[in-house]
This record gives structure tokens, C-alpha cells and sequence, in this order.
């Protein structure tokens, strides 16, 4: 088996396949290694859905999701697969809330099309709501819907059809950087070197770096699907997407894949680690959920179809990880979730080539630096 690569990496979750067949689109000779089986359902890519959404507060974000629906329509045209299904976005709060007025800020910087609906034309507009009286809301209509383990699974085969090579059931037993500017991974299949050495490991990145303990937060969050009482008012196309930007932060889809409208909250379970998360849905977060529903959605409050937990990586900032391991320049480390990183996945693919070929893509800003985005704890 080869044991020298250009670039390796570490996860073969959403970052890692997206590194893997950027580089491997682009020539390189790269070794993506997964320590479960690809597509598993153990960390934070796996699921039929995630929102896309242009509506971001800071610049970065907006400008790399306007990056990212450029990419996701090419590789639907590429590959003659639909991974992303429009379904508008509702950004929702009082009027006072600060994010709305920043949203539609960086929405007409960008160009892109939005509205803001007060509450009485919210609820005109979309009768399966009931607001509050103060609430305003900011539409997005290239909003969308997309699917997780349907892209993972498109993007795992292209990459070895590329020419990458990929190795499931191989976990890291370590890394080796000695020699700072040849990093090498330990396997039980032997010990493999390359030039590049990217580790985006999700959950299981700061056990494989321990310098990053400290700089982030694993949690078990959970979704929740809810059987509408009546269906046909919260069909894709009738009823959109929504994020509601005060407490609770519930979030929402239109029925996509089960009957059910699926809600969370955000960034609202315990901190766990892969070792010691049990996988099992909190009655508490449901009832939050039933509550706000009841509330505001009561369509849609009906018998709860199905809970599920995934891991969310968080820094304490809530922006994403690019940056060189403290120990060498040729280590890339990369945590790209925070519970908003799938609906960029095309654009990490593009930040991981282009830092492997030694240039830096111009959305990897000092915003995703380590100290920047993942600052230590203060001590207490």
C-alpha cells in the first residue's frame, strides 16, 4: 500500500469529503482516512436535511454562503444529482432584535432578494403562524433545503473516481510531528507521510489534539419531528424554513423526508464527549419544543414521529476553525461545525485545497484563526 501522499486527511465527515474531492478534482494525490465507516451516523454530517441560508449576521458568513450556493448548484449540474431544494427562510424576532436589522444589512450588501414582514403581514403572508405582536421577520427565498448523507455519500464516491484514496475502519493511533515539516499518522494499517496534513476530526478533534481541550465544546443537541394536524399546510413550497432568533432559539423545516415538521434548539444540550454521550433524546428539550410550537405553529404541534441527537462542535466565539497546529505550519486543523458549517461544505472543500497548495482562499479570514475563534477559557 502507498505511504506517501500530498495531502492527508484526518475525518471523513462534511469538511474532510469536501477536502478530499476538491483536492483529488484538482490532481492531488490525497489519503482521506475515517475511523468508522463513511456516511455512519455517530458525529455531526449524517441526516436528511440541513438549512441552507444566505441570512447571516457578519460579512464572512454572507459572503461565503453566496460562495456556497454558487458551488452546490455546480455540483448538482456536475454530477446530474439534486442536493439542494428551495424552500425560502423566515428570519423571526421582535423588532427589536438586534440580528434582524444586521441580516438584512448583509443581505443588501451581497445583493441578494429578501423581505421584511411585520407580524400582520407574517401572518397573512404564511397563516400557519401565530407571532407576537412586536415580532418582524426577514424572508429569504433562495433559502433552502439540504441533504446530508446524500451529499457525504455522492461526494465519498466521486472522490475515489477522482483518484483519492480512502480508507474507512482506520483510526488514528496518532500523530507524529517530529519533523514539523513531514507530518505523519499512525494507523493500525501502518504509518502514512505527507507534505499536507489536515485534521478535520469533528467530536474527536480535540482528543486527537489535546492543545484544543480546552478551545472546544462537544455537545449532544437534538431534533425533533412533530406529525401536523394538518399536513398539506406545511408541505415544501407552502410553508418555509425558520429560524426564531430569541429564547428559545428554535429552528425549523417544512416536511422533508418524513411527514413531520422537524424542529430544534440551538446549541442547547449537554456537553458531552464521543466517549460519554448516551445518544438519547432529552423529554425536557421535546417539551420546549411542543410548547413553542403550541404557541406559535399549532398546526403543527401534533404526536411526536421520531427524536434524534447528533454532536455539534462549538468554539466559545460560535465561528469555525482554520489554522496551523501550534506545532507545525503543515497541519492543518480544522473545526467547521458550530451547527452551521454543512450549508458551506463546498466552500471548506475549496479553503482545505487552497491552503494544501500553499495559497490562502480569500473567504479564510482572520475571523477562523485560533486564538480569534476559539480562545482559551478564562481561568476561574
Amino acid at each position: 500500500m502507498k505511504t506517501e501522499y500530498d495531502t492527508i486527511i484526518v475525518g471523513g465527515g462534511m469538511a474532510g469529503i469536501a477536502g478530499a474531492h476538491e483536492l483529488a478534482r484538482r490532481g492531488q494525490e490525497v489519503l482521506l482516512l475515517e475511523q468508522f465507516s463513511f456516511g455512519h451516523v455517530l458525529g455531526s454530517s449524517s441526516g436528511p436535511s440541513r438549512i441552507f441560508r444566505l441570512s447571516h449576521r457578519a460579512r464572512d458568513y454572507t459572503r461565503m454562503a453566496s460562495r456556497a450556493l454558487a458551488l452546490w448548484k455546480g455540483l448538482q449540474a456536475d454530477y446530474a444529482t439534486r442536493l439542494y431544494w428551495p424552500a425560502g427562510l423566515l428570519d423571526l424576532g421582535s423588532a427589536q432584535t438586534p440580528i434582524l436589522a444586521e441580516i438584512q444589512t448583509q443581505l443588501a450588501e451581497e445583493g441578494q432578494e429578501y423581505e421584511r414582514l411585520d407580524a400582520l403581514a407574517l401572518a397573512r403572508r404564511f397563516p400557519q403562524w401565530r407571532p407576537g405582536d412586536d415580532w418582524q421577520a426577514v424572508y429569504s427565498p433562495q433559502a433552502g433545503i439540504l441533504n446530508p448523507s446524500l451529499t457525504l455519500e455522492l461526494l465519498t464516491a466521486m472522490s475515489g473516481v477522482l483518484g483519492a484514496t480512502l480508507l474507512e475502519h482506520t483510526p488514528v493511533l496518532g500523530i507524529d510531528l517530529s519533523d514539523p515539516a513531514q507530518p505523519a499518522v499512525q494507523t493500525a494499517r501502518g504509518t502514512f507521510g505527507a507534505g499536507r496534513l489536515v485534521i478535520a476530526a469533528g467530536a474527536w478533534l480535540p482528543g486527537l489534539v489535546p492543545e484544543l481541550a480546552a478551545r472546544l465544546r462537544v455537545t449532544q443537541e437534538q431534533v425533533v419531528y412533530f406529525r401536523p394536524t394538518a399536513p398539506d399546510a406545511f408541505a415544501l413550497g407552502r410553508f418555509p424554513l425558520f429560524i426564531h432568533h430569541q429564547m428559545p432559539e428554535v429552528y425549523g423545516f417544512p416536511m422533508f423526508h418524513l411527514p413531520g415538521v422537524k424542529v430544534g434548539l440551538h446549541v442547547s444540550g449537554p456537553q458531552v464527549s464521543p466517549e460519554t454521550r448516551d445518544g438519547l433524546p432529552r423529554p425536557e428539550l421535546t417539551e420546549t419544543l411542543r410548547g413553542f410550537l403550541e404557541t406559535h405553529l399549532p398546526g403543527a404541534a401534533g404526536p411526536v414521529m421520531q427524536a434524534r441527537t447528533c454532536l455539534y462542535t462549538t468554539t466559545r466565539s460560535g465561528d469555525f476553525v482554520y489554522d496551523s497546529h501550534p506545532a507545525s505550519a503543515q497541519v492543518l486543523l480544522v473545526s467547521a461545525c458550530s451547527g452551521a458549517g454543512f450549508k458551506f461544505l463546498p466552500v471548506h472543500g475549496e479553503i482545505i485545497a487552497d491552503w494544501a497548495a500553499g495559497r490562502q482562499h480569500p473567504l479564510h479570514t482572520e475571523r477562523f484563526g485560533l486564538t480569534q475563534a476559539a480562545p482559551l477559557e478564562p481561568p476561574v
